[in-house]
């Protein structure tokens, strides 16, 4: 077993951890560092060049013992609460939903978007509080499908897209587990007419929140739902989206 540390800035570490999924990573774990970086150490079954591969991130491989991913990521992996209607469980568990919650299956995986992290259940917070039943919703870059399969839950319409086709797939694949609407598409905000939606939802990194905030204003009818930043990115989105005429809500 080969562990692999890299430090990146944050707007990167989604990007960087998709990579090191993609080069064959079993195991990743993402620690927060001073100054907007981020600390990335995965781990591999085996060295094959990967010093050369992330040389831009001033790589440190090292041999460790190996680990059980599968058992090691179950025991982390625990039903919460979230909000006042919602109960996030892993498809492996079997524990009652608390009566007055709604069951929201977790499946952990490559695709972003698990629900332990606080940007999306700060999503799910917003939807339970914003969200009309019967609206209709984009969730783009939807990654496991997890905020889309939420909306679904609280009466809500919608479509999920991702640029990622894998995360796509993954999504449909999730939600007709759960056996709910499986409308996702491999592709971008850019492809969705013209005030089709009511609300946008949008969980993904401040740069891209940047550059698709014509998008929101142009897609979505009233609300946009927007988390995945440190808080220092609030005031420069709501920049973003005031030039088209929006102001903030909550």
């Amino acid at each position: 077993m080969t562990s692999l540390t890299l430090d990146c800035v944050e707007t990167e570490s989604e990007l960087l951890s998709a990579e090191l999924w993609e080069h064959g990573a079993s195991g990743i774990e993402e620690q927060e560092l001073p100054g907007g970086r981020v600390r990335l150490q995965a781990w591999f079954d085996a060295n094959d060049g990967l010093a050369e591969r992330f040389a831009a991130y001033r790589p440190r491989v090292e041999d460790e013992k190996a680990v059980d991913w599968e058992t090691l990521s179950r025991q982390a992996w625990q039903p919460v609460e979230v909000g006042a209607r919602f109960y996030l469980a892993p498809e492996w568990d079997e524990s009652p939903t608390p009566e007055g919650r709604m069951r929201l299956t977790v499946h952990p995986g490559m695709a972003l978007g698990t629900g332990d992290h606080p940007a999306t259940q700060l999503v799910l917070v917003a939807m339970e509080k914003h969200l009309r039943e019967g609206e209709r919703i984009v969730d783009t870059g939807t990654g496991t499908g997890i905020l889309l399969e939420g909306a679904y839950l609280l009466g809500a319409r919608g479509v999920g897209c991702d640029i990622e086709w894998e995360s796509a797939r993954t999504a449909r694949r999730n939600l007709l587990a759960d056996a709910c609407p499986p409308r996702v598409f491999a592709g971008s905000l850019r492809a969705l007419a013209t005030r089709s939606a009511d609300v946008v939802v949008s969980n993904i990194n401040a740069v891209t929140h940047y550059a698709l905030a014509p998008e929101y204003a142009r897609v979505a009818r009233r609300l946009a739902i927007l988390a995945g930043f440190p808080e220092r990115h609030v005031a420069g989105i709501e920049r973003a989206l005031g030039t088209h005429g929006w102001q903030p809500l909550d």
